[in-house]
């Protein structure tokens, strides 16, 4: 029950991901479901104060050993056992979303740093996912990932041309990750035709669940 719930936090993208992967799917599990909560949380904040005190509990929790943390939540008893050491990459994710708390439209500054959030996170899986020689491009897949987000949820059309102006060389390539890290395969992969096509939705259209298929399947 407690893994149905969690599978539930996470945003649709990412549960389509969580489809492809392996024996780690307690890792992936805890970083999709950790974005989606944290991800609800700025975009549904009220007062940007409200939401930055909440982040912080967040941060302060890994801070801390996991046997120091409160029991009881499913997600973080999962973060607890399947990511404790790699906390850092998870503070990370948290410091960029905060950044989206910001008043509109975002800066440079803050979109970078919510970018960088994401590729921190993607990185870790990486290394924690036994394929640190990946880590590079992992954290395309992640910045990918991060940009396609900012370019599909901005009001603003200049801050639009300014995510897809940045994305233009890194969505160039394909990606090119071991079958370790399938679900940033699967995550990078929309996220790099989200960007080419101009910023349009992840998901949606009807030759999308195909092309997340044939991604969870070969990678490519």
């Amino acid at each position: 029950m407690e893994r149905a719930e969690l599978i539930d936090e996470c945003p649709e993208v990412s549960r389509i991901a969580l489809a492809s992967a392996g024996r780690d799917r307690d890792l992936w599990l805890a970083a999709f479901a950790l974005d989606g909560r944290i991800g609800r949380m700025v975009l549904g904040a009220t007062e940007p104060m409200l939401g930055q005190m909440r982040l912080a509990w967040w941060r302060d929790q890994f801070g801390q050993p996991a046997t120091a943390r409160p029991d009881g939540d499913p997600l973080l008893d999962l973060i607890g056992r399947s990511w404790e050491g790699c906390e850092r990459a998870l503070r990370d994710l948290v410091d960029g979303w905060e950044a989206l708390l910001s008043q509109r439209p975002l800066s440079e500054a803050d979109r970078a740093s919510f970018v960088a959030g994401r590729a921190s996170l993607a990185r870790a899986l990486a290394e924690r996912a036994g394929s640190p020689s990946a880590a590079n491009e992992a954290e395309r897949a992640g910045t990918l990932w991060a940009l396609a987000d900012l370019a599909v949820h901005t009001q603003e059309p200049d801050e639009r041309d300014a995510v897809l102006n940045r994305a233009a060389e890194i969505a160039r390539q394909n990606l090119r990750l071991p079958r370790p890290l399938r679900p940033l395969s699967v995550i990078g992969g929309l996220a790099r035709r989200s960007l080419n096509s101009g910023g349009r939705p992840l998901l949606g259209d009807r030759l999308s669940p195909l092309i997340a298929l044939r991604l969870g399947l070969f990678g490519r």
